[in-house]
């Protein structure tokens, strides 16, 4: 049996790894093998790798060859695959940089990343997408740009939309019914339920 893979995607300190740990968490009680994809924004910064308001089409497919081998080799031994930011969210904060810089996406540049988002989308069993609530204060340590945040959270949403991906809009008031929908749905997938 193929793993079940979850993508969280959006803009930063939304919530994301918050609710991977805790969906983790839940679904180890019942002894599911999870592994999780982590952000690689660390990994980039130690590298060098251009971020956030300065992603270039080659820092994109960086964090996109990291994300898919990283989901490739979670498979291999998990039940449940957690992406914490999967190809599409990659493919907004890239989207909201070149906004922001004010520049030109070449077409190969696009077509090359948006064929890779839409033929690895089907990898995913389910997508969720937060939804940026400004009333919730930033984690520590995080971009404070609101305008570049909010962008990201847009380009998100209508790359989604656009391209008619199947997602749930994880926003704050419906993530504990969102969290209870996906535990059952993946218990359900398992044969648990």
């Amino acid at each position: 049996m193929s793993s079940i893979v979850i993508g969280v995607a959006g803009t930063h300190s939304t919530g994301k790894s918050t609710f991977c740990k805790e969906l983790k968490a839940g679904l180890e009680l019942k002894d599911i093998r999870v592994e999780t994809v982590p952000s690689f924004g660390a990994l980039a910064v130690q590298q060098g790798i251009p971020l956030l308001t300065q992603h270039t089409y080659d820092s994109t497919m960086w964090f996109i060859e990291r994300t898919l081998e990283a989901e490739h080799a979670a498979r291999a031994k998990a039940d449940v695959v957690l992406v914490d930011r999967p190809v599409i969210d990659a493919v907004a904060y890239w989207c909201a940089a070149v906004e922001y810089r004010g520049i030109n996406i070449a077409t190969h540049e696009l077509e090359t990343i948006g064929s890779l988002m839409i033929n690895h989308g089907p990898n995913y069993t389910t997508v969720l997408a937060t939804k940026l609530d400004h009333s919730i204060a930033l984690g520590p340590g995080r971009d404070t740009d609101s305008w570049f945040r909010t962008a990201v959270d847009t380009h998100l949403h209508d790359l989604l939309d656009r391209h008619a991906i199947a997602h749930r809009v994880l926003s704050p008031p419906a993530r504990n019914r969102i969290l209870a929908h996906v535990t059952a749905d993946v218990f359900q997938r398992l044969g648990l339920a």
